[in-house]
């Protein structure tokens, strides 16, 4: 087991402990469980208080003595419940909260009114754009950590390319390369942000069946297993001369990585091949633009402007009036970070965001062509995390 060093932990509080002091916010209580792994390195029942300044208070509802074995944070303080805080917060200096951050994007009404209630600050105001933000610029500790994901990736894409065959039905394939992942590490759970956009592993579908969109913001679509998750790989029988679309997420760690590649039994259909194309010119040319200080919106842009000087700007990113508004994404702990490589964004890229990259064509009725990386911005540009092959045609060798 990978245990988040203590110098790192003190990193992110600190960095979140200058935001609230800009911010002229007290002190934040941190509930969700994607930014509890973040600043204490593992998962607990409990609640998180990172004051302005001074040493976090880590409060645990159950299993607190192992707890201090999977945490470097010196304060853990075994709490019964809600009710207990007021008290426990007090005793450590900090009776009179005006200004309480928490995460606002995910926190449930009703549980936002009990806190008010019981914690009885002055105001509780949105700490999520602060964590947004220190979240996304990753240190050295955390891309080396996403390096051992990307290879993890890498060799999904290599089993699922070695093991496609014609006759498979989608679910099959998918089964088999999630198998051969969980044997070497995968997580099993991918964490996402925003509110109803859940996600398995992610896509892994052939022919007509990717290109049915649903309620995920997604290029590729299918139908599930039923209505009740319709999305992702189905009953479908994968056949020669098809695209199948390989957008599985590799997650290890608690860290997220990020790689679509478009496989074939044979060539593609010409249309659909030279869509591909154009999405790997896009693709590099957008690799060769990050770098500190650019836009997003010039990345998503550019992306843009190549998919149409190919007139295939109705299939870019989806079909019709169904395309998406982003190119690209931030990813880390979560699927869906900060920022969004989206039409018109004026966030700026910095050395140390992970960024994935994916330029993708949806046609109705025969598929989805497309590719997708994960980059580390660096000083000098970028470096690409995700190396398998770009190669379609699996008869190839």
């Amino acid at each position: 087991m990978k245990k988040t060093p203590k110098v790192e932990l003190n990193r992110r509080i600190r960095a979140l402990q200058r935001r609230m002091e800009s911010g002229e916010i007290d002190g934040a209580l941190i509930v969700q469980n994607a930014d509890l792994f973040y600043f204490t390195g593992t998962v607990p029942q409990g609640y998180l208080f990172i004051p302005s300044s001074g040493e976090p208070l880590f409060f645990v509802r159950r299993n607190a003595e192992s707890i201090r074995n999977d945490t470097d944070l010196d304060i853990i303080i075994p709490v019964g419940g809600l009710r207990e805080l007021p008290g426990l917060l007090a005793h450590h200096g900090y009776s009179q909260i005006k200004r309480l951050g928490m995460e606002l994007d995910v926190l449930p009404v009703g549980l936002y009114l009990r806190y008010l209630d019981i914690i009885k600050p002055a105001e509780i105001v949105d700490i999520w754009p602060s964590i947004q933000a220190v979240r996304a610029v990753k240190s050295d500790y955390e891309t080396g950590l996403m390096k051992e994901v990307a290879s993890l990736s890498d060799f999904m894409v290599a089993t699922c390319r070695n093991n496609l065959k014609e006759g498979l039905m989608d679910i099959e394939l998918a089964a088999t390369v999630e198998a051969a992942a969980r044997t070497r590490g995968h997580q099993g759970y991918v964490r996402t942000r925003a509110f109803n956009q859940e996600v398995y592993w992610g896509h892994l579908m052939s022919g007509p069946d990717a290109a049915d969109l649903n309620f995920v913001e997604s290029t590729t679509g299918g139908h599930g297993l039923s209505n009740a998750f319709p999305q992702g790989s189905g009953w479908r029988t994968i056949r020669r001369q098809e695209p199948v679309i390989f957008d599985l997420l590799a997650s290890m760690y608690g860290y997220c990585v990020d790689q679509t590649r478009t496989l074939s039994l044979g060539p593609l259909p010409n249309k659909l091949d030279d869509a591909y194309k154009v999405s790997l010119e896009i693709h590099y040319r957008l690799g060769k633009m990050i770098q500190p200080g650019i836009a997003v919106g010039e990345l998503f842009s550019e992306a843009q402007r190549m998919a149409e000087s190919h007139h295939l700007g109705e299939h870019f990113l989806g079909y019709g009036n169904r395309r998406l508004g982003f190119c690209g994404h931030g990813i880390g702990v979560e699927l869906d970070e900060y920022p969004v490589i989206a039409k018109g964004g004026k966030a700026l890229l910095a050395s140390g965001m992970v960024i994935a990259i994916e330029p993708k064509f949806n046609f109705p009725g025969e598929g989805v062509v497309g590719v997708e990386d994960t980059f580390v911005v660096t000083d000098k540009g970028s470096q690409r995390l995700t190396n398998a092959s770009y190669v379609v045609d699996v008869t190839q060798g």
